[in-house]
């Protein structure tokens, strides 16, 4: 297990949208966000699942430590700030696992070798960790709660835990 955890924003609203926020902490203990993400994660607008990630913060294994302040800039300059921040932190973190989902972010974090995972292998993982019993459910959730991921990491995922 990783050390340190960074999450952007898609994946922790993704997972609060469907009600499995809580496998972030049950996979890593803690996570950690920067405040551009938290941003993200809260904003004034209400959705659906926001009342977890309000939770998650409460409880404190969802932290915003403070500003993680750098000069580093990213190659393609059409990432959103809070993919930039959290590729950021990472970059300033060494070893630690970064979770991401937009494509462009996980490109620019990979260029910079930082190890990254996306919401679908984080269900993945779950299920192979016994946090729960089948990752498919879980998995088939995401797109009627308005985020969607390629079919085809789908079924890579749902072939590497055996489903």
């Amino acid at each position: 297990m990783r050390s340190v955890v960074i999450a952007d924003a898609g994946p922790l609203i993704a997972l609060s949208r469907i009600d499995a926020l809580d496998l972030l902490r049950g996979l890593f203990g803690q996570v950690l966000v920067t405040e551009e993400v938290r941003d993200e994660a809260l904003p004034v607008a209400d959705y659906s699942g926001k009342a977890s990630i309000a939770m998650a913060f409460d409880a404190g294994w969802l932290a915003c430590p403070g500003p993680f302040e750098t000069a580093w800039q990213p190659t393609n300059p059409g990432l959103g700030a809070g993919e930039r921040s959290a590729i950021a932190a990472a970059l300033k973190m060494p070893g630690c696992l970064l979770i991401i989902d937009d494509r462009a972010g996980r490109t620019e974090a990979k260029s910079h070798a930082v190890a990254i995972i996306g919401t679908a292998a984080i269900i993945g993982l779950a299920k192979l960790q016994g946090l729960i019993p089948e990752a498919r459910p879980v998995l088939e959730r995401l797109h009627p709660a308005g985020y969607s991921i390629h079919h085809r990491i789908v079924e890579t995922v749902l072939g590497n835990v055996g489903e």
